[in-house]
């Protein structure tokens, strides 16, 4: 069987137990003049409507960007046509779900949450799908997740045993699914320009327990004598493990002298950018979001000095590159149909959602393993309300 007759095959078992479960199909969507290439506006992409037999979408226009720099590539929108799948996962009705987690995969789940909802208000009016992002970090999303207290849970590294073994003693069943790849970038001041790139032994350096690094000039010779000041994520973050991980070699495992941490990355960028001395460390899609404001340097780990980008990042030549994922709780997917429907529909549109939301997109072995990961919720038993 190719892979499109898998994916196929895997697509059509979501949606069939999706409609099974409960979600009512609607007849058709509110009466509207649109027809495929007609213009739409932003704030309604991804609403949906099925014109005869027909389905139509709002959607960014081909060749056009929501972080275009330029007028030519602004982004654009306009109906296209669409799936019946599409249509019958944005019939999902009057549900809540709750997400929490990672602060670095946050943006990605709001961008596909916002779609979603869209989509289900369409359909359903007033009765459309709420879905909540918080952003508690990985690890305080993860002990809300094992309480019951989350449908999903976002993360920038996989479960740890201690968190997966609290989820069983709670009696709570998931599933992985990766999302996204993302790098850890290094930003510092626009007006540095002596740190373009560092080596890992050099980050290592400054950010190892109890470092005696405080100015520039103690990190390499020829270096000035500015004072360094540094800003990170805050504990609970994945954020702050995986770079605890790529630095030292251990999670947790980092100097706490002189550094300034917080769940929140807009923090580090005020922080970073405000002083000319200053390091911090978030994931490259914040970085590219706030290019003006930090730059993000080169790193070293032994093969020479390696941008962060989409590239290698993908390939896992930059040194801080990393694999993203949402958790899902199993018994939300057999008890309310929404989790279901907005899973599929975040997976099926996650080259758009990623794009507009700044994140590296999944390889294709990677897209293989996701395969796997969505045949696997397919299988959950469905219990009608």
């Amino acid at each position: 069987m190719s892979r499109k007759s898998r994916a196929r095959l895997i697509a059509k078992a979501i949606v069939g137990a999706v409609v099974a479960s409960g979600i009512a199909v609607s007849a058709s969507s509110p009466v509207s003049a649109a027809k495929i290439g007609d213009s739409c506006k932003s704030k309604d992409l991804y609403k949906i409507e099925k014109v005869g037999n027909s389905f139509i979408r709002c959607e960014i226009v081909p060749g056009t960007s929501l972080h275009a720099a330029t007028k030519a590539q602004k982004a654009r929108f306009a109906w296209r046509a669409t799936t019946a799948q599409q249509y019958q996962l944005a019939s999902a009705n009057n549900e809540s779900i709750r997400l929490d987690g990672s602060s670095t995969v946050a943006p990605l789940a709001a961008v596909a949450a916002k779609y979603f909802e869209n989509s289900s208000k369409s359909v359903n009016g007033k009765k459309g799908v709420k879905v909540t992002v918080g952003i508690s970090g990985t690890g305080g999303g993860f002990e809300k997740f094992c309480k019951g207290e989350t449908d999903m849970s976002n993360a920038s590294r996989a479960i740890r045993s201690t968190e997966s073994a609290a989820c069983t003693r709670t009696g709570i069943d998931y599933t992985e699914v990766i999302i996204a790849n993302d790098g850890l970038a290094v930003v510092v001041n626009p007006r540095n320009t002596w740190a373009k790139c560092l080596t890992m032994a050099e980050m290592k350096k400054i950010w190892e327990p109890n470092s005696k690094v405080t100015k520039w000039s103690d990190v390499r010779a020829g270096f000035p004598d500015t004072p360094i000041k540094l800003f990170g994520a805050g504990t609970d973050s994945g954020t702050f493990d995986a770079f605890s991980e790529f630095v030292n070699g251990r999670s947790g495992v980092i100097r706490k002298e002189n550094v300034a941490t917080s769940e929140n990355d807009n923090v580090t960028v005020q922080g970073v950018s405000s002083d000319q001395g200053a390091m911090g460390y978030f994931g490259l899609s914040y970085a590219i979001e706030n290019s003006k404001k930090v730059t993000a340097i080169q790193l070293d780990k032994g093969a020479g000095c390696i941008d962060p980008t989409v590239r290698t990042v993908q390939n896992y030549t930059y040194p801080m590159a990393r694999p993203l994922y949402v958790y899902v709780k199993n018994a939300s997917i057999s008890t309310k149909p929404a989790v279901g429907a907005f899973v599929q529909f975040w997976v099926d549109n996650l080259r758009q959602i990623s794009a507009d939301a700044l994140f590296v997109p999944l390889t294709n072995r990677q897209i293989n393993t996701q395969r796997q990961e969505i045949a696997a919720i397919a299988k959950l038993p469905r219990v009608k309300k």
